[in-house]
């Protein structure tokens, strides 16, 4: 393996995050820990990491949130994050260490690693994510890609996938493809991807949106839903026009259907601590 990957959970209490501090150390972390690089399922790994802290969650891959780019000594090294909904226990920490739960404003005064802290904070919008944008674009210059030059296929498709997943890494999005359906996996990332997804034609906010609204208008798919959501708002949807989106689907598609995507809806805004348009903040 070529560069250290992270697997750390964000779990919430209450609105509060937990958090681990090793001995003999001021700062806080993430529960979690390095991948193994012996490992070949990602998800497998992080879900071994929660149990051995007494966490456990029903579908550990429906809880990826999404891959930052960590400088680290003049390179940078990838943090998974996790943000399990369902996740059951009483989280215990290993042995000499201790752990707390502690608001986000709390997270900037407590000696936690600023790259795992700035990750947090942009996971749930309080500022924006630009390491992920700076270490692929020194990538893409080690690669030679040029600026507005045009990708082919591939490169557009694991584009797409890399925005749509917040700058997350594409690389991990098309193993875990390649690894759960094999037979589709270059359909969804040259076609679907790189040449319907990457069309001039249309910008990546609105593809997100027309999608939002057909996942919705379908019914059924709370998985890609919510997947489709995050990636609008990662395209730069406004929670409003993700409202507005719902609210033509109940009107060209039935009210049955905005009501069974709504509480999906609010619980992607939840997750990235979004207030909701129109209700006090």
């Amino acid at each position: 393996m070529s560069q250290r990957i992270e697997l750390r959970a964000l779990l919430n209490r209450d609105g509060r995050i937990l958090l681990f501090r090793g001995p003999g150390t001021a700062s806080w972390e993430l529960p979690g820990g390095a991948f193994d690089e012996e490992a070949d399922d990602i998800d497998a790994a992080m879900d071994s990491l929660l149990r051995a802290c007494n966490i456990a969650t029903e579908d550990i891959a429906e809880a990826f949130l999404q891959t930052a780019y960590i400088p680290d000594r003049g390179s940078h090294y990838v943090l998974n994050l996790y943000a399990p909904a369902d996740w059951i226990g009483e989280p215990r920490h290993p042995e000499g260490h201790e752990h707390g739960w502690h608001a986000l404003h709390e997270l900037t005064a407590l000696g936690m690693d600023a790259g795992m802290c700035n990750a947090v904070l942009a996971a749930y919008g309080v500022i924006p994510d630009a390491s992920a944008d700076e270490a692929l674009s020194a990538i893409d210059e080690a690669l030679g890609l040029r600026a507005g030059a045009p990708l082919p296929r591939r490169d557009a498709g694991l584009d797409v996938m890399r925005t749509l997943g917040g700058g997350g890494d594409p690389a991990i999005g098309l193993a875990r493809l390649r690894k759960n359906s094999p037979e589709l996996a270059t359909d969804i990332v040259d076609f679907a991807l790189g040449e319907v997804w990457s069309h001039p034609a249309l910008d990546r906010k609105t593809r997100s949106l027309e999608v939002v609204a057909m996942l919705a208008a379908l019914g059924g798919r709370p998985g890609p839903l919510r997947s489709h959501l995050n990636g609008a708002l990662n395209h730069g949807a406004t929670p409003e026009e993700v409202v507005q989106t719902l609210r033509m689907v109940a009107v060209y598609a039935g009210f049955p259907a905005a009501l069974e995507a709504w509480p999906i809806m609010e619980e992607v805004f939840a997750a990235r601590a979004i207030p909701r348009p129109g209700r006090d903040a």
